[in-house]
């Protein structure tokens, strides 16, 4: 006799209503609050980093951080494992969120990712078009990277628009 035994995984779709200022940093800053998100990261250190609203208030260090967490935290390091690019499964929106009720086959998600040596627990993944890829990540770490490599060295005001 056989025993079968199907594993099933629950998703809930999540509404998150974020209006993203139209700025390459807070953008940025977008994209790090939802690897946040994903992976329940909540250290204190970074969580100036996570409101986009505030992007103008951004020091010169917190502005080469968010550059170098997001760089470190590539969607390279999240694509098929929870980050999903589906246009289908976003809708009308750019990208959406989905609580994992249970995180079983690997084809779908993994149940922890391993990031600088540190286990995070997943249990959300995120779906996206390839345009909020783009518009959130790809634009405008090139463009800011653009902005930093021409800015003379004796410059100490780091501004980003």
């Amino acid at each position: 006799m056989a025993l079968f035994q199907r594993n099933q995984i629950g998703f809930k779709e999540e509404q998150h209503g974020t209006v993203t200022p139209a700025n390459d940093l807070a953008r940025l800053m977008y994209y790090f609050n939802c690897v946040c998100y994903v992976i329940q990261y909540n250290d204190s250190d970074v969580s100036r980093l996570r409101n986009c609203h505030n992007w103008a208030s951004l020091s010169a260090a917190e502005i080469r951080l968010l550059l170098a967490l997001c760089s470190t935290l590539s969607p390279d390091v999240f694509n098929n494992k929870v980050f999903f690019q589906s246009d289908a499964l976003c809708g009308s929106n750019q990208n959406k969120f989905f609580e994992i009720s249970q995180v079983s086959n690997q084809l779908l998600a993994v149940d922890s990712i391993i990031i600088a040596g540190r286990r995070y627990r997943v249990n959300k993944i995120m779906t996206y078009r390839m345009s909020w890829m783009y518009n959130n990540y790809i634009n405008p770490m090139q463009r800011i990277a653009q902005q930093l490599n021409t800015r003379t060295s004796n410059s100490s005001a780091c501004v980003i628009s």
